[in-house]
């Protein structure tokens, strides 16, 4: 009878409750070069429910405005920054670059 209950309690401590998911999270990387005339997103497509780690670098002299779906980041000169951002929804999501003065180069991202 010890030996059932010790047995039990073993199992309790062993086995953590509540720590497992059904679906993990998923996270993909996409590379944004931001240039003068032009944005180069590396992939340009992912699948709905995936995590994006957009992994945005201002190749140009000056600051940089990045927007997709809705999020900006501001960007410094020949410097990197992370934007992350959850798509849930399949469709096409805008991007651009702004610089300080002068016209917004734009592109499209899509979630399959």
């Amino acid at each position: 009878m010890r030996l059932l209950l010790l047995v039990a309690l073993l199992l309790l401590v062993a086995v953590p409750t509540g720590l497992a998911t059904t679906q993990p999270d998923l996270i993909v990387g996409v590379d944004v070069a931001l240039k003068t005339n032009a944005v180069t997103v590396t992939p340009k497509h992912v699948r709905r429910g995936y995590y994006v780690q957009f992994k945005v670098r201002n190749t140009t002299a000056s600051r940089r405005l990045f927007t997709v779906a809705g999020r900006t980041i501001a960007v410094p000169a020949r410097k990197l920054r992370y934007l992350v951002i959850s798509f849930q929804v399949r469709g096409k999501y805008h991007y651009a670059s702004r610089p300080p003065s002068g016209s917004a180069v734009r592109g499209t991202f899509i979630v399959s």
